[in-house]
């Protein structure tokens, strides 16, 4: 992310002045007996430099109880691995930093959750998540468009004004009296982790859209078919006269293989094999990806054990086989 200059580092220094003096002072006076003056006076500004910061007394507030966790989701996107699935990396990022209160004192969650300005000052600031993660996530994306990215943060941040929003609304719809404290986390509407991730769920499928786009080369499948092990040819026909009871037509036979598919939809295919060609087993199904070269580095970058290695067919498929953590064959093919 962007390191800061020296004016921006001064603006923020004055900024956190500001937010703990607010702070202070209404834990000490409570929050309705603080003016802006006496916040501007304590962090030594004047009340014009205030209005440069803040809108008003709850928005300083507000801001010293969220604790700068709009950028410290930012960062621990960016801190986490790069094959960690992007939409994973977000939601653990949100989770770990709004369900850790850090330092800061039971007393003022309490005082925020009891009084509507102070709660509708903190649902705001989720909405300071989207310009941080934008640029965490657009690093992630690599060349994807910058508008993606700020959607999916602008998206992200309205998950979490949601969540925060059901999580503080006190039981009943009384105002006040109806929240506790647990272990220094005020859980007033149930578990807040658990709410934040419900809310987050819904954006997994543009998060994974987004990863795909940006790494077309081995993210692409275009079909998926298992490979049925039989015992000779007659055998083979035998399978081929069952299929044909459930719609499966035959699409292809080498011999040793016979594909058969459904003339409705020609991805849903099955293969009966009573050998392969030249590798030393059957493999269990096989994956017809996009780029099977990048995708042979992939899983090999992996460490996945390569059991036939990446070669030309003579029959026109590139090929290889891999095997899964649950020890079957992958045959993993790209047409030439």
């Amino acid at each position: 992310m962007t390191t800061p200059g020296l004016r921006e580092r001064k603006k923020r220094a004055t900024r956190e002045a500001l937010r703990a003096a607010a702070l202070r002072l209404a834990l000490e006076r409570g929050p309705d007996a603080v003016r802006v003056e006496d916040i501007a006076e304590a962090a030594g500004v004047s009340p014009r430099t205030y209005n440069n910061y803040f809108a008003g007394r709850e928005q300083a507030i507000a801001s010293a109880v969220a604790a700068d966790r709009e950028e410290r989701v930012a960062a621990a996107v960016t801190a986490r691995p790069a094959d960690v699935r992007l939409a994973d990396a977000v939601t653990d990022a949100v989770v770990e930093q709004y369900a850790d209160t850090g330092a800061q004192a039971p007393e003022a969650l309490l005082m925020v959750v009891a009084r509507p300005a102070l709660r509708a000052a903190f649902l705001d600031t989720a909405a300071g998540i989207e310009p941080p993660l934008a640029e965490a996530i657009a690093g992630r994306l690599g060349d994807a468009a910058p508008q993606t990215a700020r959607v999916l943060a602008a998206s992200t941040a309205a998950a979490v004004r949601v969540a925060l929003h059901d999580w503080l609304r006190p039981a009943g719809g009384a105002e006040t009296g109806s929240t506790a404290a647990v272990g220094g986390l005020v859980v007033p509407a149930g578990a807040l982790p658990g709410r934040l991730r419900a809310a987050l769920a819904p954006l997994a499928p543009a998060f994974d859209a987004a990863e795909q786009q940006a790494r077309p080369e081995r993210g692409r499948v275009r079909r998926v078919v298992p490979n049925l092990r039989v015992a000779g040819e007659g055998a083979q026909r035998r399978n081929r006269e069952f299929y044909r009871l459930l719609g499966l037509e035959e699409a292809m036979n080498h011999g040793w293989i016979m594909t058969l598919a459904a003339p409705s939809s020609p991805t849903a295919q099955l293969s009966l094999a009573t050998r392969d060609a030249t590798a030393p087993v059957v493999p269990d199904l096989s994956v017809e990806v996009e780029d099977v070269d990048a995708t042979y580095e992939a899983v090999r970058a992996a460490g996945a054990e390569i059991v036939h290695p990446l070669c030309d067919e003579e029959w026109g498929v590139r090929r290889f086989f891999v095997r899964d953590p649950n020890g079957r064959v992958v045959n993993v093919l790209g047409h030439r």
